[in-house]
């Protein structure tokens, strides 16, 4: 249904965080993952997203500070044609910048829109993402799909004005592969 309404579907990757006691849940790639293992999960994950053209992490603060494993992820991604975005849960991240040597199209995320889920906050998160766009032409911010975070949405979208910034395809921020 998504996919018939023209947007774009991405795979949420689950990974492996550095907090050991949080799951990421099923399908989670781990650091010491054998590479055979990284790829089987990895196709499987994508293979059970129809549509998926894309791919970012959720959680993964220890998996994405790992060059190995975040190279033998990203191959996969590649290989499939997808483009990749970096959750950024870590400052260690190697993603973006491993994605950026295979020449696979990506990004990372600028804002995390509710990690306090008030709408409120999620409302300061979308001005700090706007004045992000307004300096760099474009921002990408990584929200859930919760009430809070689609009212606060739905309340942001009302004030601004329909010239001011347009909604996009993450596809549509991409720089080109190998840029």
């Amino acid at each position: 249904m998504i996919h018939k309404e023209g947007h774009e579907i991405m795979l949420h990757q689950p990974m492996e965080p550095r907090d050991r006691g949080l799951s990421p849940g099923p399908g989670a790639l781990y650091v010491g993952d054998e590479p055979t293992k990284i790829s089987h999960t990895v196709e499987k994950n994508i293979s059970s997203v129809p549509f998926a053209t894309g791919m970012n992490n959720h959680m993964g603060s220890r998996f994405t500070a790992s060059l190995k494993e975040m190279f033998e992820t990203l191959q996969v991604v590649k290989d499939r044609g997808l483009f990749f975005v970096d959750s950024l849960t870590t400052g260690d991240s190697k993603g973006y910048k491993t994605a950026k040597t295979l020449h696979l199209p990506a990004t990372s995320r600028d804002v995390f829109l509710d990690n306090r889920v008030e709408e409120s906050s999620i409302l300061r998160q979308l001005h700090q993402l706007k004045g992000i766009a307004s300096r760099h032409g474009h921002a990408v911010g990584i929200g859930h799909p919760f009430a809070e975070t689609s009212r606060a949405i739905r309340q942001f979208l009302k004030g601004i004005k329909e010239t001011e910034f347009e909604l996009v395809h993450m596809s549509d921020v991409l720089p080109p592969a190998g840029s």
